[in-house]
């Protein structure tokens, strides 16, 4: 008998072997390729094409937007640090590819887009903000919030399982916001959070909430932010996690752990991340000052924070008495694993933390001096083009 003839239009063509999955094991299947096999798979025939483009195919993906390693950390405003430690820095710290400025530095990082503040210039006390992915060299340059002439808390939200392409800037309008030289209007500020601009890249306009915490909210301005389902969630002098979502209709504030009852009683600034698709917190234990203690926020409408794990000063550093957020800090965990990375920066050194086997690394120096304790996480994003960017 004559062997059938395969290919596409001929009497007894015999369909490819892939072709026969379904579109949920092809789903399955393309979950284990790289990045850019991914893009290339898209080649291979329409329906590949329909399946890794649609929008609920991509959000069972967000591996081939975003990687899960850190490659490496900004910090000092415009400094680069492989976690290798070795070879030139994954990033030019500089972004030469962004415009010309009198001074650039980066004020956030969050699922590989940095937030960065440009200062002018033809004026040199004002600023623009800039939303930039270093992996692409694509930026986006936002319109002034009308406080170009005050540095304030302002922080990036990002998800790349629900948008590629689409971002909000959070900046925060503080109760004495000083100038580029540090002057203020008044003496008798307390940096309180008086209202927020909100920036939506779906919109391209800013726009502009009162304080919705419902009483005075002090944000740590060096401490870091997660961006978590819509909802940015921030570290407060007052010890509570403090949480408004994107459109700045949900205000929320979460007691961080052995602060449960008024006054708060928490003994340092803390760490907040997100792993395992929980809130995690990270602090020195109030009853046991040298020791880390591990909290999960396992119902997140609750705030009832769990217990998961303490670790001695004496295990981590091989001594006592330190400080939480002075002489070490945590910098970032791990999003799929049960590590913790921290920066102790007396040893100018980059360790990590295995919380279930109990072991330390040194990973590599990271550089700085002791009082460079703001370290921004970076893992590169290889996607789409920014919403309006360049």
């Amino acid at each position: 008998m004559a062997e059938a003839d395969s290919r596409d239009g001929r009497r007894g063509w015999i369909p490819a072997p892939a072709e026969k999955l379904t579109d949920d094991l092809l789903v399955e299947i393309l979950s284990r390729v790289p990045y850019k096999s991914l893009c290339r798979s898209k080649c291979v025939s329409t329906r590949w094409r329909r399946v890794i483009s649609h929008p609920d195919q991509r959000r069972r993906l967000p591996r081939y937007h975003l990687g899960n390693d850190i490659v490496g950390y900004f910090y000092k405003s415009n400094t680069f640090t492989n976690v290798t430690g070795e070879g030139r820095p994954f990033v030019d710290p500089s972004l030469p590819f962004l415009p010309k400025c009198e001074f650039l530095n980066v004020v956030d990082s969050c699922n590989g887009l940095l937030l960065c503040r440009c200062w002018r210039l033809a004026d040199p006390r004002r600023f623009d903000y800039l939303v930039v992915n270093p992996a692409t060299e694509h930026w986006v340059i936002l319109p002034d919030s009308g406080w170009s002439d005050k540095v304030q808390t302002a922080r990036l939200g990002f998800d790349p399982t629900v948008s590629s392409s689409h971002f909000h800037v959070f900046e925060f309008v503080e109760d004495g916001a000083a100038d580029v030289d540090g002057n203020v209007d008044r003496d008798d500020y307390d940096g309180h959070v008086k209202e927020v601009e909100i920036y939506s890249s779906v919109t391209g306009e800013w726009s502009h909430k009162d304080n919705g915490w419902n009483w005075e909210i002090r944000l740590r301005d060096e401490s870091n932010s997660v961006f978590f389902d819509g909802v940015l969630h921030l570290i407060t002098i007052e010890d509570v996690v403090a949480a408004v979502d994107v459109e700045g209709n949900t205000w929320r504030t979460i007691p961080m752990p052995q602060s449960l009852v008024e006054p708060f009683n928490g003994i340092g600034e803390g760490f907040i991340g997100l792993s395992q698709g929980s809130l995690y917190f990270v602090n020195s234990d109030h009853d046991k000052p040298y020791k880390v203690s591990v909290w999960v926020l396992e119902d997140y409408s609750s705030e009832q924070w769990i217990w998961k794990h303490t670790v001695s000063h004496l295990h981590l550093f091989q001594t006592k008495r330190l400080l939480f957020g002075h002489d070490y800090k945590v910098v970032s965990i791990h999003p799929e694993r049960n590590n913790i990375f921290l920066v102790w920066p007396h040893s100018k050194m980059l360790m990590s933390y295995e919380l279930d086997s109990r072991e330390v690394h040194f990973i590599c120096g990271i550089g700085g001096c002791e009082w460079v304790m703001y370290y921004l996480p970076y893992v590169p994003l290889y996607s789409e083009s920014l919403a309006d960017g360049h």
